[in-house]
């Protein structure tokens, strides 16, 4: 039985193995993982039947704690002797693609999610960007999450050419259209989460689903929201995710996220889909993405979708089709953009119909899924 191991930053990022690791240990594959700790990633790994591994990744750069975590791979990878290896993010990355090569582990597969560097300066930059390139280097192949942002990585020569590759239209893990099955179908839930929320027929409701950081745009999106609450007092803004404070927003607007009537925030949440069922448009004004599964998701429930015009956005929101697209932190270009959905109902559901059909047309996770295993397959059938 072929062993691989797959590893991700944190235990946020599940979502990114939800139903993979299932998928593998079907076809044969013995699954092991190693992640930062928490509740969704423990339950992830009991309920597919992959052995789990934590390790407390940072996010800063730690120099004795960096290299304490590198030995502990480095032992796991020595005493497991998995037949392929596919890390992501930065950190947790660069640190088990590190390890491999150390290790002399063959067969090494780097998931690119996304350029942490590209909203850093300075001495930072640099350091981060070196790392992101190192692990392309180290890996034997570069699976990366979406067409945009292969050609951005080509063209900051961070990904070599002719090394990376995408599956299918992109994306980590695909979706399952079943969990996510049109905003008909969550109904009732959504009413009762209306109901909780005090929401009354007549609101419009933007939506956030992700984590709570500057990355991610919040300052944008609140500025924008407050301009537009003046003209439409019936707008409401719903949140939903964790706070980020390792990259925070303004403090002020974190004052307005706790205390302004307009605006709920709803905390992590493990099922959203009543979520989706209570907005009216999900907005992700983020500064990098590699590719956003919310944007997917939010489209397959059919809800019209507004995105910062960058890499990976670009291939889940066509322009007229399913959403919107908005000059990258230009809060004008955000307000106007929401403005036209606001004001026009049957635009807003003309987009989720589309969105549907754009997501159930090149997004299930089974291509996804098949395509990596196509890869594995290869790895080991050179092996001999």
């Amino acid at each position: 039985m072929p062993k691989i191991l797959l590893g991700v930053s944190s235990s946020f990022c599940a979502n990114f193995l939800k139903g993979q690791v299932a998928f593998l240990v079907r076809h044969g594959f013995e699954v092991i993982i190693i992640s930062g700790p928490g509740e969704e990633i423990s339950m992830l790994a009991k309920k597919e039947n992959a052995r789990l591994f934590t390790i407390n990744f940072t996010k800063r750069i730690s120099p004795l704690t960096d290299l304490v975590q590198l030995f502990r791979i480095i032992r796991l990878i020595r005493h497991e002797r998995p037949d392929i290896v596919n890390a992501g993010n930065p950190k947790s990355g660069f640190l088990i693609m590190l390890a491999c090569r150390l290790t002399g582990c063959k067969n090494k597969v780097f998931t690119l999610h996304g350029l942490l560097s590209d909203t850093k300066k300075g001495l930072l930059r640099w350091l981060i960007a070196s790392t992101e390139k190192i692990s392309c280097g180290i890996a034997n192949s570069v699976l990366v999450v979406s067409p945009t942002l292969k050609t951005h990585a080509e063209k900051r020569k961070i990904l070599p050419l002719g090394k990376g590759s995408v599956i299918g239209k992109g994306s980590a893990n695909g979706i399952d259209l079943q969990l996510f099955p049109g905003k008909n179908a969550v109904t009732d839930r959504a009413a009762q989460l209306k109901v909780r929320l005090d929401l009354k027929e007549d609101d419009i409701v933007i939506g956030f689903l992700g984590r709570l950081s500057k990355d991610k745009g919040i300052d944008i999106l609140f500025d924008a929201f407050n301009l537009l609450i003046k003209e439409y007092p019936s707008l409401r803004l719903v949140l939903a995710g964790p706070i980020i404070e390792e990259n925070p927003f303004s403090r002020h607007l974190l004052h307005q996220l706790y205390h302004d009537e307009k605006v709920m925030y709803l905390g992590k949440l493990y099922d959203v889909t009543p979520v989706y069922g209570i907005m009216d448009m999900l907005v992700l004004p983020s500064f990098r993405e590699g590719f956003p599964n919310v944007l997917i998701e939010a489209a397959a429930m059919e809800i019209p979708v507004v995105a910062s015009d960058i890499p990976g956005c670009r291939d889940a929101v066509l322009a007229g089709i399913n959403g919107e697209l908005f000059e990258k932190g230009n809060v004008a270009a955000l307000t106007a953009v929401l403005k036209k959905l606001i004001t026009n109902k049957e635009l807003r559901q003309q987009y989720g119909r589309n969105g549907r059909k754009f997501v159930s047309d090149h997004f299930s996770n089974e291509k996804i899924w098949a395509g990596q295993l196509e890869l594995y397959k290869k790895m080991l059938l050179a092996d001999g």
